[in-house]
């Protein structure tokens, strides 16, 4: 159950930006109660009053360690609060934690009522997640096509999640009938949200001809834009973009930069395609990579953990290999 844990962790990390919560640390151990004070003991007081907004802020605080001792458990029980006085963000929240089993055990069944219930008020975040669980068979019997009708829903309303599930079902047939064309269009619309995940998937569109003509100068902006969000496999394909001039010119110290940052991130081949550059370069060359290198881990975001490295299977997709 590892993968999906970290499947959900990614997903909602990357593309709702939900981060205290879902940062892949178990369940924390039960500590004595303090007693809150101030701002938060005021809103103690009103979420136990039925202030579904107190309630919701109070689990965030709990979830993110904001102002008060980091407490899943008081977490999943003010979002338990606020999804049984029918708040969606609640229903949503409780959700993710029985899929994660966090502050809960973990619960698929639970999780995939829960995501029912949100997603059927129009929670975009609930419905690819309802739709993930019909994808997966989590804690629901299996239904492609019904996971293709949350996608869609979540799609349509401008979600950067459901855009990329839909796009996926599309691409490979999954659920609903293959639409390259179709595909390509919800690669693009989830790319222009800036999720480095979509950005390197339209660039293999543009590279392999998938839905839209070939174009190796979209396909090389697309991955270098994935690239320096920190994405392996965006790296590395920037590395072959500018060791074999594919949009761009041959640039043997930039590849070498590109290829050195995949192999830091164990990215297959990657380590191979330096040693081979090492080979072909002279220590000028070499010397000038290493400092782009330098200058682009620097500039580039944390790389991802493990929890957060989920994030490269988007809705479910396995970024190909290079």
């Amino acid at each position: 159950m590892k993968f999906l844990n970290l499947l959900f962790q990614g997903v909602w990390r990357v593309v709702y930006g939900l981060k205290g919560l879902f940062g892949g640390k178990k369940k924390a151990a039960k500590k004595p109660r303090v007693f809150l004070k101030g701002r938060h003991a005021q809103m103690l007081l009103a979420a136990r009053r039925g202030n579904v907004e107190a309630q919701m802020e109070l689990a965030a605080c709990y979830a993110e360690g904001g102002g008060v001792e980091q407490n899943y458990a008081e977490a999943a029980h003010w979002f338990g609060e606020a999804a049984r006085l029918g708040d969606a963000r609640g229903q949503f929240s409780l959700g993710i934690c029985y899929a994660n089993g966090q502050g809960v055990a973990q619960d698929y069944e639970e999780a995939a009522k829960w995501f029912r219930q949100a997603a059927e008020q129009k929670n975009p975040g609930a419905q690819v997640s309802l739709g993930l669980c019909l994808q997966k068979g989590l804690g629901v019997y299996p239904s492609p096509q019904e996971a293709v009708h949350w996608f869609r829903q979540a799609a349509e309303s401008g979600d950067a999640g459901g855009q990329m599930g839909l796009a996926s079902c599309l691409q490979s047939g999954e659920g609903v009938a293959r639409n390259e064309a179709e595909a390509f269009e919800w690669w693009r619309k989830a790319a222009a949200h800036g999720v480095a995940e979509a950005e390197f998937h339209l660039g293999r569109c543009f590279q392999n001809g998938l839905g839209t003509d070939v174009n190796e100068t979209d396909a090389m902006r697309c991955f270098q834009a994935a690239a320096e969000k920190s994405l392996p496999q965006a790296e590395f394909e920037t590395g072959l973009c500018h060791r074999h001039g594919r949009g761009t010119e041959v640039d043997l110290p930039e590849a070498f930069a590109w290829f050195s940052l995949a192999t830091r991130r164990a990215i297959p081949n990657a380590r191979e395609m330096c040693e081979e550059l090492q080979a072909e370069m002279t220590p000028e060359q070499i010397e000038e990579g290493t400092l782009r290198l330098n200058r682009l881990a620097a500039a580039q975001p944390h790389a991802p953990s493990e929890q957060a490295a989920a994030a490269q299977t988007q809705a479910g997709l396995k970024i190909p290999s290079a």
